[in-house]
């Protein structure tokens, strides 16, 4: 974990709690760590404030010294860890044709650190015999790419499960144990990864984080009526802030998920259909 940051570094980080979620790094601002003590979450700053000179360095050891082998995942905002960690990339963004290129003149970086909880997904998975297709709903930080993590691993005990792995955030490049029917597919868009997995790998389940557009919703909607079950993730804190997405009224109009759970704290709770309804009424 963070193997990529100076050693002194690191270790004052990981000092600070016994579990870490997230660190931010903001140049000449104390570094700031997001972590559970055993009793709360909470976070804490270290006395060090990050350098400009801090920052390029992390960036180069996060690519390997070859800054070109991660420019498609940079000019996204983000890069990948060898070991799995999220890191957020904000700094000037090149334009082509209004396009990003590329990030330069790094500022700040927000290193997102995956935590796997085996049998977070239990509560729900146990609720049914066979596969069902759910859509996950919570506002950040609360728990869903863990959670579809530990149910794609719970179908694959039986299943052929599918990872899309856009970030390489739910196999953590082989870290995590996914299950023993499951086969991943890193860095790929959700486009290619549903409609050639439903071509080619013949998937009972396939598994995907952040559903953030028409174009996602429509991949996943090729899977499902397909025959493939599909688990999946969305941000907002509520379904009636979400309805206010003008692309997801069709998931509930057209009942496309056999299940909508929304996370708080970590916590899963199954909507029920009649509440489908009731929150279509005030879309």
């Amino acid at each position: 974990m963070l193997d990529f940051l100076d050693y002194n570094l690191k270790n004052k980080i990981i000092s600070l709690f016994a579990k870490i979620f997230e660190v931010r790094l903001r140049q000449d601002k104390p570094v700031a760590v997001k972590g559970f003590d055993g009793e709360k979450v909470s976070v804490k700053y270290l006395s060090y404030s990050t350098t400009k000179n801090d920052l390029e360095k992390i960036i180069y050891s996060l690519c390997n010294y070859s800054v070109y082998s991660v420019e498609e995942s940079l000019k996204n905002g983000f890069i990948t860890s060898n070991d799995g960690e999220r890191v957020g990339v904000c700094g000037s963004c090149v334009l082509s044709l209004d396009n990003v290129i590329t990030i330069k003149d790094f500022s700040s970086l927000c290193i997102r650190i995956p935590n796997d909880v085996k049998g977070c997904s239990n509560s729900y998975f146990n609720l049914f015999s066979g596969i069902r297709s759910c859509l996950v709903v919570a506002k950040p930080f609360e728990g869903k790419t863990t959670f579809i993590r530990d149910l794609g691993r719970n179908y694959a005990n039986e299943y052929n499960v599918l990872f899309i792995d856009e970030r390489d955030e739910l196999s953590a490049s082989g870290k995590f144990n996914l299950g023993k029917n499951a086969d991943v597919i890193r860095y790929s868009t959700k486009k290619f990864g549903f409609y050639n997995g439903v071509r080619s790998y013949n998937p009972d389940v396939i598994v995907c984080d952040e559903i953030m557009s028409s174009d996602d919703l429509q991949a996943v909607q090729f899977a499902l009526l397909s025959g493939v079950k599909v688990v999946a993730t969305i941000h907002s804190d509520n379904i009636k802030n979400l309805l206010k997405k003008q692309f997801i009224s069709a998931i509930f109009k057209n009942k496309l998920f056999d299940d909508i759970i929304v996370l708080d704290a970590f916590k899963p709770t199954l909507l029920k259909e009649s509440q489908w309804s009731k929150y279509l009424s005030v879309s």
